[in-house]
């Protein structure tokens, strides 16, 4: 029985085919990637943003006020409630109303003739009105509309933007369970193996990173690369911590997955909320993937795996956590550090997939890598409610948990077996026999 490094040989190199394969699914991650990041664009916070009264706004027709002069003028201080707002908004408005101290026509109309344009709250004792909850009439200081100001996701209703970017991670979560999982079946009949050919989002990415650093993987033959019943196992999590190697590798790849998704897919999401040029900045930071990707090319084969996906987690905390407390008078050093820790975390991103398939035997790599990615999409759906609701605490407090979260990962992944020039493993037994040289 040959082994399944002498039938990958068999099936090829990375030749025409396989060129062609790789190339059609990297057209699909350019449709992916406008999904993915769409957020930070139309989810955009207006800076100023609060609830107005009938009062309010007839006195800012009467007035001729602009926005942020009706914000400055009736907009009340934020409150404890705001904490779950992002931006400078207010949750509660003013009961201009109660300037109804005529008993002619209704309160609006009387509330406005009482109220003045220069100082609207100076009828009130100590210029306090009374407050009231706001849960529409909502006003933005912003002229271009975003999913926010559209559908008002503010204050109470602010964890909508975090759960439509969780939805879309949710989705890719159970694609990584189901097809991945499929992916380990042998299917006898042909339309049972049309069915398991359609491959979801988490499938192509790992084809993609095997294609890039293993192009013999994708074979023009199927029956080259297919076994039979008796070769294939029904794998579960017990299989991947039945050993004391196996149990290693999975739980630290498990963290480390989950840690990539949480800090990559947070710093991007970061961007519409930090100020700024939106655009500028999201330039800067897509840009910063392809020298990500040409030290990832260089260091693989030349110093190992390990180091690099190590020495990547490092670099991205310790850029997290000296980001959060540079001073924000210093904008261009601030940029400057927080695009090291994006192009360190794109690197760990990366060789994690190959790591990820190069440590579990043969039996066992589609499952393993489902469930590890299957983590990730976990910190895809963590990442946004992580960012938003901490920020509107403190902004970068995010990042001082990006930066521990990768910091440690960093530190974990050195207790992994190095796969550089190593055959991958097809048993468990072989998994085992990795750690003795390297540890």
């Amino acid at each position: 029985m040959p082994s399944f490094d002498e039938v990958l040989q068999k099936a090829g190199e990375f030749g025409r085919f396989q060129r062609r394969v790789f190339l059609l699914m990297c057209l699909t991650g350019i449709t992916f990637a406008f999904l993915f990041v769409s957020v930070v664009f139309l989810g955009i916070s207006p800076h100023h943003h609060w609830c107005r009264g009938p009062s309010a706004a007839a006195l800012a027709e009467r007035c001729g006020w602009s926005p942020e002069e009706e914000w400055n003028l009736t907009a009340p201080a934020a409150s404890a409630q705001d904490l779950g707002a992002r931006s400078d908004g207010r949750c509660e408005r003013y009961e201009l109303e109660a300037a109804n101290w005529s008993s002619a026509g209704d309160a609006a109309n009387a509330a406005e003739g009482a109220l003045s344009c220069s100082d609207p709250l100076a009828f009130f004792p100590n210029r306090t009105a009374p407050l009231v909850p706001c849960r529409d009439n909502w006003k933005y200081s912003q002229s271009y509309p975003s999913i926010v100001s559209e559908f008002n996701m503010v204050c109470l209703d602010s964890w909508m933007l975090d759960f439509t970017q969780a939805v879309l991670n949710l989705g890719f979560l159970a694609g990584a369970f189901t097809l991945c999982y499929a992916a380990d079946r042998v299917v006898p009949e042909s339309p049972r193996w049309l069915i398991t050919r359609k491959k979801g989002k988490k499938a192509l990415k790992i084809l993609q990173s095997i294609a890039k650093y293993n192009g013999k993987y994708l074979s023009p033959t199927y029956s080259e690369i297919t076994v039979t019943d008796e070769e294939v196992s029904n794998p579960s999590f017990l299989d991947l911590v039945r050993t004391p190697q196996m149990r290693k590798c999975t739980l630290i790849l498990m963290y480390a997955w989950f840690t990539s998704a949480v800090v990559y897919q947070g710093l991007v999401m970061r961007l519409g909320i930090i100020g700024g040029n939106l655009y500028i900045d999201f330039f800067i930071s897509g840009v910063v993937e392809l020298p990500g990707a040409l030290l990832i090319l260089l260091t693989i084969e030349c110093i190992g795996r390990r180091l690099p996906f190590a020495a990547s987690n490092i670099v991205a905390g310790i850029a997290c956590l000296v980001t959060a407390f540079l001073p924000e008078g210093i904008p261009w050093l601030r940029t400057t550090v927080a695009t090291i820790g994006r192009l360190g975390i794109t690197m760990a991103f990366e060789i994690v997939y190959l790591v990820n398939s190069e440590l579990y035997p043969t039996t066992l790599r589609n499952f393993g890598v489902s469930l590890c990615s299957g983590l990730c999409d976990f910190g895809g759906i963590v990442a946004p409610f992580l960012l938003f609701r901490l920020s509107a605490i403190w902004l970068e407090l995010p990042l001082i948990i990006f930066g521990i979260l990768a910091s440690v990962c960093g530190g974990l992944v050195m207790l992994l077996p190095e796969t550089k020039g190593i055959a991958l493993p097809e048993t468990v037994e072989e998994v085992e026999k990795l750690a003795s040289p390297h540890l």
